[in-house]
């Protein structure tokens, strides 16, 4: 099944009623949110592509409550983590549950930054603000921020299938770019992002789960699709464990789904050579029945040069993927 995106990550779209309710409840991910697996598959594709010095920086592109950061973070204290996201009061809530009560006094690791993704960071101060720290209204020190924003990235990611809310392709091909030059191109680096589709993405569904770790009961609703436009419009609707209080499309996405070809296109355009592509069948929601009350388990994601001439594995993907595409910056040798 289609996985629901965190909170948060909305990059340009108004602020909606949900983001000011932050009906957060304990949670980050309404899907059971796997930071650490996430991070594993980051440092895999890093070691396998880049080399096996220990990449350390992270910025988390639409990071919402800034979950990948503070886990990141919190691995290793040599570790230092930018969340970046357009919504405010996501980040200050991730500051506090995440960065705060998971870090500690080692919350100097990570910053969290107000901004547009489609501005180029490295104007700061010029273009973004530091969020409050939750119990004051002073911002991050603005040393640390200063540091962190002008490091280059080892690891840039925008997970979530958070390309999905960019619509324009000019604005893909920008944010590409951006993300390009702000990349550690000395030592090498990746960017990743993640990306759905199949006949599964493309359908018009109904699936009703709950979160085995949160409690939390969520309905996930592919309500519309336009195959011309290619456009998705998803809600999830929420219901309290404590109050059993239903909140009825909680979170709407306006997605675009670019497909695998366009997304590798347009990195091409944006300054990267290389390209790799993993993927993973999706759960077919006939073989997971919404009676089961837990979150899908996945199988891994395997390289698609490893499967591509395997009929059998493709036809299997034509019914619903998720991929990751990983962007390789190689060291400068010269």
């Amino acid at each position: 099944m289609p996985m629901a995106p965190a909170h948060g990550g909305c990059l340009h779209l108004p602020r909606q009623q949900h983001h000011r309710q932050v009906f957060l409840i304990g949670t980050n991910y309404i899907r059971k949110q796997s930071p650490a697996g996430d991070i594993s598959y980051m440092v895999k594709f890093f070691r396998q592509y880049v080399g096996l010095q220990v990449p350390l920086h992270l910025r988390e592109d639409f990071s919402g409550t800034s979950l990948i950061c503070a886990t990141w973070c919190k691995s290793d204290v040599r570790r230092t983590a930018l969340g970046v996201d357009i919504d405010r009061e996501a980040l200050q809530w991730g500051w506090r549950h995440n960065g705060q009560a998971m870090l500690g006094q080692a919350e100097s690791q990570m910053c969290l930054l107000e901004a547009n993704v489609l501005e180029d960071l490295s104007t700061y101060p010029n273009v973004g603000r530091a969020i409050a720290d939750g119990n004051s209204q002073e911002p991050t020190d603005q040393a640390q921020l200063d540091q962190h924003v002008s490091r280059p990235a080892d690891i840039i990611c925008a997970l979530n299938f958070s390309v999905f809310l960019l619509d324009s392709r000019q604005d893909v091909v920008k944010y590409f770019q951006l993300a390009r030059a702000a990349m550690n191109s000395e030592d090498g680096s990746i960017f990743l992002l993640d990306m759905l589709g199949g006949h599964a993405g493309e359908s018009s569904m109904k699936l009703r789960r709950q979160n085995e770790i949160t409690g939390l009961s969520y309905l996930w609703e592919q309500a519309k699709y336009d195959p011309v436009k290619r456009q998705l419009t998803c809600h999830i609707s929420l219901k309290n464990p404590q109050t059993s209080q239903v909140m009825k499309h909680a979170f709407t996405y306006h997605w675009k789904l670019w497909t695998i070809p366009e997304v590798l296109e347009m990195l091409q355009e944006a300054g990267f050579a290389e390209v790799h592509v993993w993927m993973r069948c999706m759960i077919d929601a006939a073989e997971s029945p919404e009676t089961d009350g837990q979150d899908d388990v996945e199988n891994d994601f395997e390289d698609y040069e490893a499967f591509a001439s395997d009929p059998a594995m493709l036809s299997r993907l034509s019914k619903g993927w998720t991929a990751y595409l990983v962007a390789v910056v190689q060291a400068n040798t010269l």
